[in-house]
């Protein structure tokens, strides 16, 4: 029998989103690669070379990003954004949502809407250039992007919210701090220490 595609897809998604929100220690860079068909039909994990660890801070803010991002909560995305110190040459939203919603989430054409993915990039980068980016996520971006790539590699899209939403919203809830509880003072009392690469384009 063929390998059970959506089967694959759909245990790969579960167990990265559990490794990201809950344990907070990962494999950031999940290619085809670092994956073993077993006999048995289940899923062998292998080459942990590109493990990332996040302080307790980071994992909340990554469980808030995945919630808002499944509720499509445009304000708790800003918020967070701006808490965290990002900085672009016009502040402008749209831009921002596009570029979290690609770097976390989806690169269907809803969010690339028809252009490929250096075209996409450009037209950001022209229209509102980022300035200031705290890098602590980066990691987590490049796990979501290799999934991506992955699903899309087997015939299977995925949007990483539709996975890492619910068990984010289980995992603020286990840590008695809900979702619908965070306001501005949380977002700041539970801000991660940023590192920043700063940007200059002409």
């Amino acid at each position: 029998m063929p390998p059970n595609i959506p089967r694959i897809v759909d245990a790969l998604m579960r167990v990265h989103g559990y490794q990201l929100l809950k344990d907070g220690c990962f494999n950031a860079d999940p290619h085809g690669g670092n994956f073993l068909l077993l006999p048995d039909g289940r899923i062998g994990l292998i080459d942990y070379g590109a493990t990332k660890q996040l302080t307790k801070e980071e994992r909340l803010s990554s469980c808030l990003l995945f919630c808002a991002l499944a509720r499509g909560d445009e304000d708790m995305l800003f918020d967070l954004c701006e808490i965290s110190g990002y900085e672009s040459k016009y502040g402008r939203r749209d831009v921002l949502m596009k570029l979290i919603r690609f770097g976390y989430d989806s690169y269907g054409n809803d969010v690339l809407e028809g252009k490929n993915v250096q075209q996409f990039i450009d037209e950001c980068k022209e229209q509102d250039p980022w300035e200031k980016v705290p890098d602590n996520f980066v990691m987590s971006q490049f796990m979501s992007i290799r999934l991506r790539s992955l699903a899309l590699g087997m015939n299977h899209p995925v949007k990483c919210s539709q996975w890492w939403g619910p068990i984010a919203e289980q995992v603020l809830i286990d840590e008695g701090l809900p979702y619908e509880s965070w306001d501005r003072e949380q977002l700041l009392k539970y801000k991660p220490e940023m590192n920043y690469q700063e940007y200059k384009f002409a």
